[in-house]
Protein backbone atom coordinates (compact mmCIF):
# COMPACT_ATOMS: atom_id res chain seq x y z
CA UNK A 1 0.00 0.00 0.00
CA UNK A 2 1.31 3.45 -0.84
CA UNK A 3 1.04 6.44 1.46
CA UNK A 4 -1.46 8.22 -0.79
CA UNK A 5 -3.77 5.18 -0.72
CA UNK A 6 -4.91 5.56 2.87
CA UNK A 7 -6.07 8.31 5.17
CA UNK A 8 -5.01 8.72 8.78
CA UNK A 9 -7.98 9.59 11.01
CA UNK A 10 -6.20 11.49 13.75
CA UNK A 11 -7.77 14.11 15.93
CA UNK A 12 -10.56 14.79 18.36
CA UNK A 13 -13.84 16.63 18.71
CA UNK A 14 -15.12 18.23 21.93
CA UNK A 15 -18.51 16.87 23.05
CA UNK A 16 -20.98 17.22 25.88
CA UNK A 17 -22.38 13.96 27.24
CA UNK A 18 -24.87 12.48 29.64
CA UNK A 19 -25.13 8.87 30.72
CA UNK A 20 -28.01 6.95 29.17
CA UNK A 21 -28.93 4.84 32.19
CA UNK A 22 -30.94 2.33 30.14
CA UNK A 23 -28.08 1.62 27.73
CA UNK A 24 -25.30 2.23 30.24
CA UNK A 25 -23.30 4.42 27.85
CA UNK A 26 -22.46 8.09 27.48
CA UNK A 27 -24.27 9.88 24.68
CA UNK A 28 -25.02 13.42 23.62
CA UNK A 29 -28.41 15.08 23.10
CA UNK A 30 -30.14 14.68 19.73
CA UNK A 31 -29.65 17.67 17.49
CA UNK A 32 -26.75 18.97 19.55
CA UNK A 33 -24.81 21.78 17.90
CA UNK A 34 -21.03 21.64 18.30
CA UNK A 35 -19.11 24.88 17.79
CA UNK A 36 -15.51 23.77 18.23
CA UNK A 37 -13.88 22.28 15.18
CA UNK A 38 -11.82 19.15 14.95
CA UNK A 39 -8.48 19.47 16.78
CA UNK A 40 -5.37 17.32 16.73
CA UNK A 41 -4.81 14.73 19.44
CA UNK A 42 -1.78 16.77 20.52
CA UNK A 43 -3.95 19.88 20.99
CA UNK A 44 -6.58 17.94 22.96
CA UNK A 45 -3.90 16.44 25.23
CA UNK A 46 -2.25 19.84 25.66
CA UNK A 47 -5.53 21.45 26.73
CA UNK A 48 -6.31 18.67 29.21
CA UNK A 49 -2.85 18.52 30.74
CA UNK A 50 -2.64 22.32 31.09
CA UNK A 51 -5.86 22.33 33.14
CA UNK A 52 -4.73 19.41 35.29
CA UNK A 53 -6.94 16.65 33.88
CA UNK A 54 -5.86 13.26 32.53
CA UNK A 55 -4.67 13.90 28.98
CA UNK A 56 -5.19 10.27 27.90
CA UNK A 57 -8.67 11.07 26.58
CA UNK A 58 -8.79 7.99 24.36
CA UNK A 59 -8.71 5.71 27.41
CA UNK A 60 -10.66 7.66 30.00
CA UNK A 61 -14.31 8.43 30.55
CA UNK A 62 -15.64 11.92 29.90
CA UNK A 63 -14.90 14.47 32.63
CA UNK A 64 -17.66 15.79 34.93
CA UNK A 65 -18.71 19.14 33.45
CA UNK A 66 -18.50 21.06 36.74
CA UNK A 67 -14.98 19.74 37.40
CA UNK A 68 -14.00 20.66 33.84
CA UNK A 69 -15.40 24.18 34.16
CA UNK A 70 -13.62 24.71 37.47
CA UNK A 71 -10.33 23.53 35.95
CA UNK A 72 -10.63 25.75 32.87
CA UNK A 73 -11.73 28.74 34.93
CA UNK A 74 -8.75 28.30 37.25
CA UNK A 75 -6.37 28.06 34.29
CA UNK A 76 -7.82 31.18 32.67
CA UNK A 77 -7.60 33.21 35.89
CA UNK A 78 -4.05 32.07 36.67
CA UNK A 79 -2.76 32.63 33.11
CA UNK A 80 -4.44 35.91 32.18
CA UNK A 81 -1.00 37.39 31.42
CA UNK A 82 -0.73 34.82 28.58
CA UNK A 83 -4.11 35.62 27.07
CA UNK A 84 -2.54 36.25 23.66
CA UNK A 85 -1.19 32.68 23.46
CA UNK A 86 -2.66 29.84 21.43
CA UNK A 87 -2.89 27.67 24.56
CA UNK A 88 -4.93 30.30 26.39
CA UNK A 89 -7.22 30.63 23.35
CA UNK A 90 -7.70 26.86 23.19
CA UNK A 91 -8.58 26.58 26.88
CA UNK A 92 -10.90 29.58 26.63
CA UNK A 93 -12.68 28.01 23.63
CA UNK A 94 -13.42 24.72 25.44
CA UNK A 95 -14.43 26.66 28.59
CA UNK A 96 -16.94 28.69 26.58
CA UNK A 97 -18.24 25.60 24.80
CA UNK A 98 -18.67 23.65 28.05
CA UNK A 99 -20.45 26.66 29.57
CA UNK A 100 -22.76 26.78 26.55
CA UNK A 101 -23.44 23.04 26.84
CA UNK A 102 -24.40 23.42 30.50
CA UNK A 103 -26.71 26.36 29.80
CA UNK A 104 -28.42 25.03 26.66
CA UNK A 105 -28.51 21.34 27.60
CA UNK A 106 -28.87 20.92 31.37
CA UNK A 107 -28.99 17.14 30.94
CA UNK A 108 -25.28 17.18 30.03
CA UNK A 109 -23.19 16.02 32.97
CA UNK A 110 -19.82 15.35 31.31
CA UNK A 111 -17.56 16.73 28.59
CA UNK A 112 -14.62 15.35 26.74
CA UNK A 113 -12.69 14.84 23.56
CA UNK A 114 -13.51 11.95 21.33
Amino acid sequence: MRAHEFTVQEGADFYGYYKDEKKGVYTYPDGMDFKIGHVSNVTARSILSSIGLDADFENTSPYPIDEFLQATDKYLRMNVSDKDSMQYDNVEAVHQEASRFKKQHPEITHVGFN
